[in-house]
């Protein structure tokens, strides 16, 4: 178990559940896992998002080698859910989430009608919250935002080939606003390399400034993210190939990541926002592992630059 009593407080397991949107044009909720099985070359992330109206719509897409040139990709739109609907069994057309309301566990699976899988998530360490930050979440992102790294075990089916599941695994879940053009870039980064060591952090540039919020798990300690210096290479289409990052936490300890890129998916919220999400093969200290890096870039500002290279 992480010593978590002098680092970073608990959230209450009250936001595993849905919550009370504002009335913002802006107002959102939305849960995403994302699995990566970097032996197969493969990335698989199921992703749901509800409005304050309870319209609800999600994404599931899987890509890398793994799969082929192209990804998968299964769309629900338009999805009324009840008042009284919960994550504890959130149905949005062929993605389900069944949340164990604790913050700590939970089951998903897809229904497609190329890929299929029905997996379990068990979180390694308290939900970390955004919020209990000095500066709070972001007020551009959510209200709030938990992020967990997890192990996950199941099966997953593509074109009729099954493959076992039992890999590392991230999820997030945020709720209130999200105003994807107030962000002029981010990198938000989760690598995992065994059930002791992990990183996560989200390094954003809005309004003028920069916002840092981030985790490592290391040597039995959970700790904060408190400085982050990342250097990375991109091909012609500015996808991620390389990327090193050095991030510092609030033990004063210093982790070292190195990724090598094999896969993306470019997600898309909107004509004004590029989201290119990498999967990787990576150390973390030397140690082997695997993780997900997601470029957030503004849509006009990716296409000048890829047609004028520097």
């Amino acid at each position: 178990m992480f010593d978590t009593q002098k680092t970073i407080p608990v959230l209450d397991p009250v936001h595993d559940g849905r919550h009370a949107l504002s009335e913002s044009i802006f107002a959102r909720e939305s849960i995403p896992y994302v699995i990566v099985l970097e032996k197969e070359g493969i990335v698989a992330c199921p992703y749901s998002w509800v409005d304050r109206h309870g319209v609800a719509g999600g994404i599931c897409y899987l890509f890398g080698p793994g799969i082929g040139d192209k990804p998968i990709v299964e769309t629900f739109d338009n999805v009324q859910i009840q008042p009284d609907g919960n994550f504890d069994d959130w149905q949005v057309g062929g993605i389900r989430f069944q949340q164990d309301m604790d913050l700590m566990n939970a089951r998903f699976s897809l229904s497609g009608a190329r890929a299929s899988f029905d997996c379990r998530f068990e979180g390694l360490h308290p939900a970390y919250a955004y919020g209990f930050h000095p500066r709070g979440c972001p007020p551009f992102v959510a209200d709030n935002r938990i992020e967990q790294t997890g192990r996950v075990t199941g099966s997953m089916t593509i074109d009729g080939r099954t493959i076992s599941v039992d890999t590392i695994g991230w999820r997030d879940h945020s709720w209130g606003t999200r105003d994807w053009e107030a962000a002029q870039h981010w990198k938000w980064l989760h690598a995992q390399a065994g059930a002791d060591l992990a990183v996560h952090f989200f390094d954003i540039y809005a309004l003028g400034r920069r916002e840092l919020r981030g985790y490592v798990l290391r040597d039995g300690l959970y700790m904060p993210v408190v400085e982050v210096q990342t250097h990375f290479t991109v091909d012609a289409d500015y996808k991620q190939k390389t990327i090193f990052s050095i991030v510092h936490d609030a033990d004063g300890g210093r982790t070292e990541i190195q990724g090598d890129f094999f896969g993306h998916y470019p997600l898309i919220p909107g004509d004004h926002t590029t989201l290119i999400e990498g999967g990787m093969t990576c150390t973390i200290n030397g140690r082997p592992g695997g993780g997900y890096v997601e470029f957030l870039w503004p849509a006009r500002y990716l296409s000048h630059i890829r047609s004028h290279p520097f």
